[in-house]
């Protein structure tokens, strides 16, 4: 792992996603080495451009936060291409002190990560006047967590993550994501996290750019079975717009009267 310090002009930046204003980025790059991780595109915008991702990490230094009139109101999200309590946050402790630059601010502050590494940040978690904690579960079958994410906590370690932030009173919720055809069982995902998540959000695996290879090559030697089916969902739009609309009709059908979003197709994202 390569790790540098670079200086950085902006801590948060405005975001195009469904829920979010503004992303806090603590790091560029990330320790976990998901397999289907979709941030590779990250290279070709930060001075990485031929260095494989999972190989680097950027520490980030400096930076200006947008005044408070800015964010009033607005959804920070730390988190959307890196983990922020990804392994270096240990020594380093961005994102905890971006956290404590944004405890005056009256703005909705998100974290989604994988690691229970959260929790040693709960002093200042507890004083946040609008926050959310997001964990990350794309399967609860440990034997292929370690395939598709290999230097990621456990499911087990996640749920237990999940279950001490609702404890304390922190408003915690489950992300579902990515879903792996025929692999990820949403209902066991669901079934284990409905007690201590305020919500459950619910993302398709999608396959592009290198990773869609990598990704192709892990469930052909580790799960030959499912491989001809599950590499058929990726075949063509018609066949992923097919096959997610059905599974999504699915979990509605499951989750019906429970809170819950779904990221399947971002242009109709309804709230439950």
């Amino acid at each position: 792992m390569i790790i540098r310090h670079v200086t950085t002009r902006a801590i948060a930046t405005k975001s195009k996603l469904p829920d979010a204003d503004f992303v806090i980025n603590p790091y560029t790059g990330c320790t976990h080495g998901c397999v289907y991780c979709y941030a590779e595109f990250m290279c070709r915008f930060t001075g990485h451009a031929g260095e494989k991702w999972g190989t680097f990490m950027d520490v980030k230094e400096g930076g200006r936060m947008p005044g408070p009139r800015v964010l009033k109101g607005k959804t920070i999200l730390i988190g959307s291409v890196t983990d922020p309590y990804n392994h270096l946050e240990k020594k380093y402790q961005k994102t905890r002190s971006i956290l404590t630059r944004l405890e005056e601010l009256d703005a909705q502050v998100e974290i989604l990560t994988k690691s229970p590494l959260v929790l040693r940040d709960m002093d200042i978690l507890g004083r946040l006047k609008n926050l959310r904690v997001g964990l990350s579960f794309s399967t609860m079958d440990a034997d292929l967590a370690r395939l598709i994410e290999p230097r990621a906590a456990s499911p087990g370690d996640r749920l237990e993550t999940l279950k001490q932030l609702n404890a304390a009173g922190i408003a915690a919720y489950a992300f579902v994501s990515p879903l792996f055809p025929l692999l990820s069982d949403y209902r066991k995902i669901a079934e284990a996290v409905e007690k201590y998540a305020a919500y459950i959000c619910f993302e398709n695996l999608n396959l592009r750019g290198s990773y869609k290879k990598a990704v192709l090559e892990l469930i052909k030697k580790n799960y030959p079975e499912q491989y001809h089916d599950f590499a058929a969902v990726y075949q063509s739009k018609d066949e992923f717009n097919t096959y997610w609309r059905k599974k999504e009709k699915e979990i509605r059908a499951y989750m019906k009267g429970k809170c819950y979003r779904i990221y399947f197709f971002h242009s109709d994202i309804k709230k439950r």
